[in-house]
């Protein structure tokens, strides 16, 4: 199947189809196979108003518009953009694949974009995916001393910020006074409930909506969105004014979930990024009220946070706090009333204790001895147990279990090197991965001891995960436990002599086919220009298509430069196209200073009271009345 072309904007002609009569059986190819092909194309640019099969020409305008919907449900949102430039036909089909994901912050237009698309009768009806960012201005709101104080302290500590950004005081008044309007607006929305009543009101109005995600954590935010969103926030966000309300992702959470439960909607994929674990510090009866109407869950992704209640305090007794709560059950009982489970991530983020038990107990957050009947994939991180609590979990679940992932897991009185082996003979998985700071305790005298001076019962190995660097041994170890050992010879490899002998013939081969990660310095700059997910948000994907023309003496920085221009102006492009489409089809201007991208809706739908509260900062006649706080 050649590409699927599309693109020049601006030049509305139908698009053009070829097959390759590589399977050709009896001069039938089934719609099934072609959709697949499809499914990888990549729309450049248009070419003849053309559809080829099999050398017979075929007008577009003769396809069936049911098998232009299905083709269109392979593309992605850049490639629907073109494909609703081809024609009014193409234009009316794609609509229906613009927003199948969508997104919101605590943001009165936000909220406005998030009515006006419930409301839009054919953009609703396609809407998969609801993700609400936990991004709010910290507070309390500082004041004009303290805003002056911290624009002082960031100029004397950044040099080329302060050449480049420097603010006399009468720009810093002014700034000031957008910032006190921001976050008395914000006040507003919060004290109102605003976004619990606007989420109340549009989540029946998208009947296919199967995906709930909150996230209150940046890297995740720029994932989701792949930098194509200006955030509403981004200008308080630089001056490090922007955090998540305490406790983290905490009302967040809490708004969503009410919110789902005044209209349970049909959703399948509940996934959590970062929410603290004081949200779960409640009575059984309100948990239980959140969490029934998403009993049909198939994937359920959670992380949650032990650390301190306000991030910018520590808190040393945060640990132990969580650790009283999660072993009263609460978590426990909410898995247990799921039983469709397919998927199974559980995190327990603590990056500022690095003790071995820094998590939570396996029994605390998993009833021993509950079964999940279709359960494909489990992760943990940050959990503490015996290695026969781990081998119970996973034996209750091996007839579908096939992907596994532990990280930061600490087995407390039992060794990895009897784990290890049982994992290897008892299950069979397809993808392991066993990562992070791993502890456990020898159980033989004759096996080597631990690294730690001192402390020779102490089993420690650090292995980065897969995504950020390549370790042999983390391989090795993963391909020692996969498919029941039959890839890989049956000798232990947590000693570097077993690695060496074996990682060349059963480990690289697979990892050079797989292309999970195969590092040097032109791939990690590679990455750094197109980022770890790829043209086509595919982790790791190669580029290899731009550089098939260029050697490697050929690239200096002015070239990268152009390069990076080039791959910005496209995006710019996108984002105009995209923003003329959504106005077009919605009524409503794009704010955010004219460049929200998928924001760029929104007259008030309902309409939101107006702000509250003293916002005036102190007046500034001259630029002389404050030197004393504003120095170069």
């Amino acid at each position: 199947m050649d590409r699927l072309r599309l693109g020049d904007a601006g030049q509305k002609r139908p698009v053009a189809f070829t097959t390759q009569n590589a399977n050709d059986q009896g001069g039938r190819v089934s719609l099934t196979s072609v959709l697949r092909s499809l499914s990888t194309t990549t729309i450049t640019r248009f070419e003849s108003p053309l559809f080829t099969w099999f050398g017979h020409p075929t007008m577009m305008e003769n396809i069936p518009p049911e098998i232009i919907y299905v083709v269109c449900s392979f593309l992605d949102v850049e490639n629907i953009l073109n494909f609703r430039l081809v024609g009014r036909l193409f234009a009316d089909i794609g609509a229906a694949y613009m927003l199948p994901d969508v997104s919101f912050n605590l943001h009165r237009e936000d909220l406005n974009r998030l009515s006006a698309i419930s409301l839009h009768p054919v953009l609703s009806k396609h809407v998969r995916s609801l993700t609400y960012f936990a991004e709010i201005i910290d507070l309390p709101k500082a004041s004009w001393i303290e805003f002056v104080q911290n624009h002082q302290g960031r100029m004397r500590w950044n040099g080329m910020l302060r050449r480049q950004n420097n603010k006399t005081p009468s720009q810093l008044t002014s700034e000031y006074k957008r910032y006190s309007e921001a976050i008395d607006e914000q006040e507003n929305l919060i004290e109102g409930e605003w976004d619990l009543r606007v989420l109340e009101e549009v989540l029946p109005r998208f009947p296919n909506l199967k995906t709930l995600h909150m996230s209150a954590t940046e890297p995740f935010y720029e994932r989701c969105n792949h930098g194509q969103m200006k955030r509403p926030l981004s200008e308080f966000l630089q001056k490090g004014y922007v955090g998540s309300a305490h406790p983290e992702g905490k009302r967040t959470l809490d708004t969503l979930l009410r919110a789902n439960a005044h209209a349970p909607c049909a959703i399948t994929t509940l996934q959590i990024t970062m929410v603290h674990w004081k949200f779960f510090k409640r009575s059984e009866r309100e948990l239980s009220r959140l969490f029934k109407p998403l009993a049909n869950l198939t994937s359920i992704m959670l992380s949650i946070s032990i650390e301190s209640l306000d991030e910018r305090m520590y808190d040393g007794l945060s640990l132990g706090k969580c650790q009283r709560v999660f072993a009263k059950g609460s978590l426990r009982k909410i898995l247990r009333r799921m039983p469709q489970l397919r998927l199974l991530h559980l995190e327990m983020r603590n990056s500022i204790c690095e003790q071995p038990e820094r998590g939570v107990q396996l029994h605390d957050i998993i009833e021993p001895g509950f079964h999940w009947p279709d359960l494909e994939e489990i992760a943990l991180h940050g959990v503490a147990g015996d290695r026969v609590e781990f081998m119970d979990l996973f034996s209750r679940h091996k007839n579908k279990l096939r992907k596994l992932r532990l990280s930061d897991v600490t087995l407390t009185s039992t060794s990895w090197r009897k784990l290890l082996p049982d994992i290897r003979r008892k299950l069979h998985l397809d993808v392991v991965c066993i990562c992070g700071n791993i502890y456990g305790r020898r159980e033989d005298e004759d096996d080597p001891p631990g690294p730690l001076e001192g402390l020779p019962d102490l089993e420690v190995w650090g292995w980065a995960p897969p995504e950020f660097e390549v370790n042999n041994m983390r391989d090795s170890i993963d391909m020692y436990c996969r498919q029941g050992g039959t890839n890989y010879p049956d000798e232990l490899p947590l000693c570097g002599i077993v690695v060496n002998k074996y990682y060349k013939d059963y480990v690289k081969p697979f990892i050079k086919n797989q292309a999970r990660y195969d590092f040097n310095d032109e791939d990690f700059y590679d990455d750094l220009r197109f980022g770890i997910w790829g043209e086509n948000n595919e982790l790791w994907a190669g580029n290899d298509e731009l550089w098939e023309d260029i050697s490697d003496g050929e690239i200096d920085d002015d070239d990268a430069g152009a390069i990076d221009d080039e791959l910005i102006a496209q995006r710019a492009m996108e984002h105009v196209i995209f923003d003329m489409m959504m106005e077009d089809m919605l009524g409503m201007a794009e704010f955010y200073d004219g460049g929200a991208g998928m924001d760029a809706l929104g007259e008030p739908s309902p309409p939101l009271d107006p702000p509250t509260g003293d916002s005036e900062p102190p007046d500034v006649e001259s630029d002389e009345e404050i030197p004393d706080l504003v120095s170069p």
